[in-house]
């Protein structure tokens, strides 16, 4: 393909050769990751605009590389409030998938970038919230459930599990560093990601969400919507509620941190819904296996 091509083309070159034509391969990139078409074309041209991404910042300076990805930003637009929901879906979509891959490779390199986004991050878990949590509220006697099935719905869902995993990324990586990121702002960053977080356990997940499962598992063929999406039912390389709260908990590396956030895990694992309780019990098993006995005192 031709961006197959562009791969071969970027490896190729040397790293000074490059600093000129970095704008014109931007420009074939977000022609890619805003395609609007077939969802498994999308998906495939999203795979190939990602590694030719790495192949080009694996080449270029950190200072190189801010600029870049304050361009791809520009690109996806606003988050809330846009006219169009299915392009702009799709870019934010793209966005934090390429976020995810670069947080990936990069690790702690990528922290400063993220630091830029942290606000779209917020907006981004706050569409999720609203969208999976307010249209079942605990206190209504009757659910409609055709609202939930909707298509602007799935649409405004398409960036949850990309950024998700961009998430977890972003926190193991920090976590190897201390978890100063995480908690950053005087705790404020952390209290507002795992906040939002702990609300989509309880989330009533679109049965016809379009959620990306691992090709080696056999249990995401049976599994439901909220089973893949939140506890993470084979979606550990695609990104799921469930891993981010434990790489979230690991980072914090704070008892008074964990405090909140294993209340929302204790109030998950007595609720009504089987699913959620399941789900509760599975982070909250996950988490101290990762954590260990530190996590414990708090049992």
């Amino acid at each position: 393909s031709i961006f197959g091509m562009l791969k071969v083309a970027i490896d190729s070159t040397e790293r000074s050769a490059l600093a000129p034509v970095v704008g014109k391969i931007f420009n074939c990139l977000v022609l890619a990751y805003g395609y609007q078409g077939d969802s498994e074309a999308r998906k495939a041209l999203l795979q190939i605009g990602n590694k030719c991404l790495l192949a080009l910042v694996m080449k270029l300076s950190e200072s190189q590389l801010r600029p870049l990805y304050a361009r791809f930003r520009e690109w996806r637009g606003d988050i809330k409030d846009v006219p169009d929901n299915n392009e702009s879906a799709i870019r934010r979509h793209a966005f934090w998938s390429l976020s995810a891959q670069l947080s990936r490779t990069l690790r702690s390199i990528f922290l400063p970038c993220t630091t830029s986004v942290i606000s779209d991050i917020i907006d981004e878990l706050e569409i999720a919230v609203s969208i999976m949590g307010s249209k079942f509220n605990e206190t209504k006697k009757r659910r409609i459930e055709e609202d939930t099935e909707s298509l602007t719905d799935t649409q405004e869902l398409l960036p949850l599990q990309p950024l998700l995993l961009f998430l977890e990324l972003t926190f193991r990586a920090d976590a190897h560093e201390g978890g100063d990121w995480t908690r950053g702002d005087d705790n404020q960053r952390y209290n507002m990601i795992s906040n939002h977080l702990a609300k989509l356990l309880l989330a009533q997940v679109p049965k016809k969400l379009d959620v990306l499962t691992d090709s080696v598992s056999n249990q995401s063929s049976s599994a439901s919507s909220y089973q893949k999406l939140v506890q993470g039912v084979g979606t550990s390389d695609h990104g799921n509620v469930a891993g981010c709260l434990s790489s979230l908990a690991t980072a914090a590396g704070n008892e008074q941190l964990w405090k909140p956030l294993n209340l929302a895990l204790l109030e998950a694992c007595s609720h009504k819904r089987t699913e959620v309780r399941k789900a509760g019990i599975s982070c909250l098993l996950s988490i101290i296996d990762t954590i260990g006995e530190e996590y414990m005192v708090l049992l």
